[in-house]
């Protein structure tokens, strides 16, 4: 290309379609550090139910006749909905000529041509927008929302919807409570994440997810702890599986989260899905006339979406903090139960859901939709029925107090 002259774009789309295989798609280059983490699922242009089958019992004694009355399960609906993302590039190549002799060592080689480099420059910009939105993206129907974070709802956003509807809680078993996490805790912390998970989920391959910070505090806190193992190597900087799950849980040190971020997810690469039409469409940017013949112009699209197949239990643990400490979506609801007498007695209350009661004072991250609260039955008192104390619906950001009293009989 000669870049005083004007642009030819048959000669650009020439020498794209001639070494289109030298190109990198958007999903192969920086996005790909996180994309390697969960699994691709092609061929969706607008949605589709993901249908997990949980429970579900099918054996029995046989005592000579077929009853036909189990059940295979229940089928949990969980849609994963792609959005588009539009690429677009305008500019003047000559602005670009020195970094591309810089790129291409040596002489100016016939099969890495500036038009190749061009687009392929695209791919790199594009593939670094995706890896930035991938966990904080939310979609957004206004119209002068035109970010890419603005386009589709990242998979952070995905389960901060779930946990403000009280599906992920502590009280299901899909929420584990870590705290603030610091340099003196976190391997404590995270280990004790891991190790509430059942043994089915623990004998698999999976996966915990935090923050390129949280990753340097481990590493920091391995140190302190002395956890080294005489005759191998010392080097405790980007520790790659989680002490104490024996090699099964690997940490993923995640680059785009938010500044202080503390979220921590712990599932499977197969339970993590995103969601797109064609590989391709990844390799989508062509070039096309603007009327301006000296402004290089392309653009392309594609479509994209995240999704966790389940969050049960069995497949799935976050812990409770927010993915961003600037948003919050969970607010904490704290029951103070009174008299005194009715405490030492064994007054306690606890979720609905929950099998564990909880102690008068007690605090718990909670999500945003009506909860009920269940109050436990004392010898001598009258527990608690009215609707202000065994219904609340919590503020995000805000402390829910609720004063119980019981009645002496």
């Amino acid at each position: 290309m000669d870049l005083k002259a004007p642009i030819d774009i048959t000669a650009v789309m020439t020498a794209v379609k001639k070494h289109k295989d030298l190109l990198k798609a958007v999903d192969r280059l920086e996005a790909m550090e996180v994309l390697q983490h969960f699994t691709p699922m092609p061929g969706i242009t607008d949605s589709i139910e993901l249908g997990k089958v949980e429970g579900g019992t099918i054996s029995s004694k046989y005592n000579g006749v077929f009853l036909g009355d189990k059940k295979m399960g229940v089928i949990v609906p969980r849609r994963l909905v792609v959005r588009p993302v539009v690429m677009e590039m305008a500019d003047e190549p000559e602005r670009y000529r020195r970094s591309y002799i810089a790129e291409v060592p040596g002489e100016v080689r016939k099969e890495h041509p500036f038009e190749l480099w061009i687009i392929q420059h695209g791919h790199n910009l594009a593939s670094e927008d995706l890896l930035n939105a991938i966990f904080i993206a939310k979609y957004s129907a206004a119209a002068n929302d035109l970010d890419i974070t603005d386009a589709f709802d990242g998979i952070g956003t995905v389960l901060g919807a779930d946990r403000a509807s009280n599906l992920i809680t502590e009280a299901l078993g899909n929420m584990f409570v870590t705290g603030t996490l610091t340099r003196a805790n976190i391997g404590d912390q995270l280990k004790a994440m891991f190790q509430s998970r059942p043994d089915t989920f623990k004998r698999k391959k999976s996966k915990m997810f935090l923050s390129a910070t949280l990753g340097d505090m481990y590493d920091d806190w391995r140190k302190d702890e002395g956890q080294i193992i005489i005759g191998q190597t010392e080097e405790t900087a980007g520790t790659q599986y989680l002490l104490g799950s024996n090699g099964k849980c690997e940490l993923v040190r995640l680059p785009n989260l938010p500044e202080g971020s503390q979220f921590v997810l712990l599932t499977t690469r197969a339970n993590l899905v995103y969601g797109f039409d064609k590989e391709s469409d990844f390799k989508s940017i062509r070039p096309f006339m603007s009327g301006n013949p000296y402004l290089f112009t392309a653009t392309g699209k594609y479509v994209i979406g995240f999704q966790a197949i389940s969050i049960h239990k069995t497949e799935f643990c976050m812990n409770e903090a927010e993915l961003s400490p600037d948003v919050k979506t969970l607010g904490t609801l704290v029951v103070n139960i009174t008299p005194a007498a009715a405490v030492t007695a064994g007054a306690q209350w606890r979720l609905e859901g929950e099998t564990a009661w909880r102690d008068s004072g007690d605090s718990v991250p909670v999500g945003t939709t009506e909860l009920t609260i269940e109050y436990k039955e004392v010898a001598g008192y009258v527990a608690p029925t009215s609707e202000a104390l065994t219904s609340v619906t919590a503020t995000a950001g805000q402390t829910s107090t609720i004063a119980a009293l019981y009645v002496a009989e």
